[in-house]
Order: C-alpha cells, then sequence, then structure tokens
C-alpha cells in the first residue's frame, strides 16, 4: 500500500488543483475546519500523523509553539520540509514514521491531528495508532479527526461501485458511530462531532438544505469532524 503514495500521488493526484473536485473553497474550508478543532495556541505542541505534504502542519505552526508531522512517505515528507524551508517556519518539524509507533516520549503532545489520515488505514491499524496517540497526549490531550463519512450518498455509491469508484487508498471509510467506537476503545471519549456538506459546487447546497431533516440526514453528511479527549 505504501508504494502508492510516491511522487506521483502527491504532485498529480492529491494536489492537483481542479475547479470542481479540489478547488480553493475545498481547501480553505478544510483549513479553517482544522483550526476549529483544534484550536491552535501559543506554546502548543501540536503532533499531526499522515501529515503527507505538510499544509496542515505549517500552517498551524504559525499559531502554535511547536509542529511535528509524521508520515510514513518519504515523498511527502520530502515536500513538507521543501516547503516548511521555503516559508521559514522553523517551528515545524517533518520525519518519516510510523504512526503506530511513534518516535515521541509519553505525554509529550497537547492536541494531535488526524486530518484525511484515517480512511487510510484499516481497524485493526488505526486501533493500534489510536493507542499511541493516547500515549504521547497529555492528560487533558485532545485528538482532531476530520474524514469521509460513510453514511453519505457519495461514499455509499461508491461502496457498491455504481457510477463512482472509490479513491485509491480510502480503504476504511467509516461512519461516526464507527469511529467515536474505535476511539473509545482506546481510551477516548468523543467532546464534540460536526458534519458538513459537500465541497462540490450545488451538491453543498443540497447537502445544507437536506442534512438537518430527520429519517434521511445521514445521507448528506459528506465530512465528520471529531474531537476526542482522553478519558
Amino acid at each position: 500500500m505504501r508504494e502508492m503514495y510516491d511522487d506521483a500521488y502527491f504532485d498529480r493526484d492529491l494536489h492537483r488543483h481542479h475547479w470542481f473536485t479540489n478547488n480553493a473553497a475545498k481547501r480553505e474550508r478544510r483549513m479553517r475546519e482544522v483550526f476549529r478543532m483544534l484550536e491552535p495556541r501559543a506554546g502548543d505542541r501540536i503532533l499531526e500523523i499522515g501529515c503527507g505534504a505538510g499544509e496542515h502542519a505549517l500552517a498551524l505552526a504559525h499559531a502554535a509553539g511547536t509542529v511535528i508531522g509524521i508520515d510514513a512517505a518519504h515523498a511527502g515528507i520530502v515536500r513538507a520540509r521543501d516547503r516548511g524551508g521555503r516559508e521559514l517556519t522553523a517551528n515545524a518539524h517533518f520525519a518519516v514514521a510510523d504512526a503506530a509507533a511513534l518516535p515521541l516520549a509519553s505525554a509529550s503532545m497537547d492536541k494531535v491531528a488526524a486530518i484525511d489520515f484515517v480512511e487510510h488505514v484499516d481497524d485493526v491499524a488505526l486501533s493500534r495508532i489510536l493507542r499511541e496517540v493516547r500515549r504521547v497526549l497529555v492528560d487533558d490531550g485532545i485528538v482532531a479527526v476530520y474524514t469521509p463519512c460513510l453514511t453519505h450518498y457519495v461514499e455509499r455509491l461508491k461502496a457498491r461501485e455504481f457510477m463512482l469508484r472509490q479513491i485509491p487508498g480510502h480503504i476504511a471509510v467509516r461512519a461516526p458511530a464507527h469511529c467515536a467506537s474505535l476511539l473509545a476503545a482506546a481510551g477516548f471519549a468523543v467532546r464534540a462531532c460536526r458534519f458538513l456538506p459537500s465541497d462540490y459546487p450545488l451538491f453543498g447546497v443540497i447537502d445544507r438544505l437536506l442534512a438537518p431533516l430527520p429519517g434521511i440526514g445521514d445521507f448528506f453528511r459528506f465530512r465528520i469532524c471529531m474531537v476526542a479527549a482522553k478519558a
């Protein structure tokens, strides 16, 4: 699986701008949600697991004390370090590492971010990762998860390969209750959970209108934004 996260993945697939599937509004809203969930403050020690090319970690570094980004993909870390060097972000550090065996001391981080990451790992791996996340967090630390929502009609179509195909690498898109149960099993309590509408033009309007409705609302919840604290 790691082989797919190469230079082409980061340059062509992940960060290729597209007016519909990867537009500026989508990227800006995701960044706003990252800041909303983590509420970075001066002095915070923040870890991003699965940081990719470092865009979120570097943005957080402007508001936090120290930010560490780790990813198993060497190609992503190379890009994160290059970008950090260009932006002169001295308090952001990047390393190739396994999120299930973090090279960090226990209780050394205040907050952990998992942004568009958990859908790339199965339940067994995610359970190990969450236990490691809990180990490195301080007692009142939090973890923020931003991930696709399995109950959304787009993800349901992808799961059945009806008209749409799943994004390569998305091997475990989950429902909110499933995410919460994995967090609970690792020793976390969900503090907040909200849902975002689709990032795609027009489809987002439909999601905003229908997501609040009882009975059918789950079909129009596009992204999960979940914050959990150590229980």
